[in-house]
């Protein structure tokens, strides 16, 4: 036999090496199991995550967990006593000893399942040695109802292989104290029952945590959804506001060039350092327009960049407050009663007021359109030396308007937001009346 051969079997007869499927396996598995169990069942440190409040639907649940342990020791005390040679002491002790689990069982199920364990094996002893009817062995009636109350709160807090572990500890108990009694051992008392009840009691527990999870679950994923929708609703006004304000200020930095670059034939023999100004501000407006473009002109859509090959985009035309009347009379059209009131001189506004302007209104007008149909609307510009205010009031509906559909509700936030992109202000809500307004301020000077 070689050197290396004489090493395997001394390591084989060892018990170092063995064979897959043989003895030193089967031992690591079962230390290994028996490691997880007592992790999963004796650490009594767990606490749940559901204490009970004191007050509420969950203190009722409390009080009637207080009426239960009273009873059980209660019942259980004065079952005990009727047994032969137990004492009133000893049959409060053992009743105590049986309902104190319930009480501690919402806050530490494991160490209450525990309590139950020697609960029970303190009761059935001491029937057991007194020569009592075991009817009511190992479980008393009482007994039975404390054991169930108490591995419901398990099935209700610990995991499923911690459910299934409490439980056939649990049948395996009364199995071991019906087989070692000193009655007939053909009677198996109301250990089936414990395991048939308790059983099916987990089960709906189970199920019903699994519900109220999923419950809780969806009640956060339409929590995040909303903040999402209301996100994007956001991103795309903002989106919006910055196409046409692109608009805008692509309009005047081409006149920018424009001018730059015809304003040195509006002089007669230019100075250099005037006709390389002139070069340096064309350069850099021209600069500035393709940049421009170029970052916010990812921002259109499909539709508004479709354009021929070779072809600069096309923008259209920007609505301003001149279009006004042609919106009240569409409004007007879909049923609306639309009365315009105008103060102060109208003037030109800046490009971009006059545009958020005009969003604003056509944004206030379709809300009260879609939220209060057949109602009165009044609609209000007012020119100011530092701005121009805009408000838009409709009536309560004569009927009550259509549902608000999912996702709705962000026309405000749009409107807000576009207002304060110009250092506007914006106030919407209802009115005394039941109607509804909207209030906004948009500033032409630099504040």
């Amino acid at each position: 036999m070689s050197v290396e051969a004489g090493r395997a079997k001394r390591a084989v007869d060892a018990g170092r090496i063995d064979e897959p499927g043989g003895g030193a396996a089967r031992v690591g598995r079962m230390n290994r199991g028996l490691t997880a169990l007592r992790e999963d069942l004796f650490d009594v440190r767990v606490r749940t995550e559901r204490p009970p409040a004191p007050f509420g639907s969950v203190g009722i649940a409390r009080g009637l967990l207080y009426v239960a342990v009273v009873l059980t020791v209660g019942i259980q005390g004065a079952v005990l006593a009727g047994y032969p040679g137990v004492s009133g002491g000893l049959a409060f002790a053992l009743g105590l000893a049986a309902g104190a689990p319930i009480l501690l069982a919402p806050q530490r199920p494991l160490v209450a399942w525990w309590m139950s364990l020697g609960a029970t094996v303190a009761c059935a002893l001491a029937g057991e040695s007194n020569g009592h009817d075991h009817i009511q062995w190992p479980w008393t009636a009482v007994g039975v109802f404390a054991q169930v109350v108490v591995m419901a709160y398990v099935a209700f807090h610990a995991r499923l292989r911690i459910i299934v572990e409490t439980w056939m500890i649990t049948a395996l108990l009364g199995l071991v104290l019906v087989r070692n009694a000193q009655h007939d051992p053909s009677h198996w008392g109301t250990m089936p029952a414990v395991a048939v009840i308790t059983a099916i009691v987990m089960v709906v527990v189970v199920a019903f945590r699994g519900r109220s999870d999923a419950r809780r679950q969806l009640a956060v994923q339409s929590e995040l959804t909303a903040t999402e929708r209301e996100r994007s609703a956001l991103l795309e006004e903002r989106a919006r506001i910055a196409r046409e304000l692109h608009d805008v200020v692509a309009h005047h930095m081409s006149v920018i060039a424009i001018q730059a670059e015809a304003a040195r034939y509006r002089v007669d023999d230019p100075p250099p350092e005037l006709l390389q100004s002139f070069v340096t501000i064309r350069a850099n407006a021209v600069d500035a327009l393709t940049e421009l473009r170029r970052v916010l002109g990812l921002l259109r859509t499909e539709q508004e960049a479709e354009t021929e090959p070779g072809e600069p985009p096309r923008p259209a035309p920007l609505p301003t407050l001149d279009r006004l009347p042609d919106l009240l009379e569409n409004v007007r059209a879909a049923g609306m009663t639309v009365e315009c009131v105008v103060l102060g001189t109208p003037r030109p506004l800046p490009q971009g007021v006059d545009l958020s302007a005009y969003r604003i209104g056509q944004e206030a007008l379709s809300n009260a359109l879609r939220h209060a149909p057949g109602a009165r609307v009044r609609v209000e510009v007012g020119y100011g030396p530092t701005g121009i205010a805009l408000r838009v009031h409709n009536e309560p509906p004569p009927l009550p308007g259509p549902p608000a559909r999912e996702g709705s509700g962000h026309g405000v936030l749009g409107m807000r937001e576009r207002a304060a992109m110009i250092g506007g202000t914006l106030e919407a809500g209802h009115t005394p009346d039941g109607g509804y307004h909207v209030d906004v301020f948009l500033p032409t000077e630099e504040q």
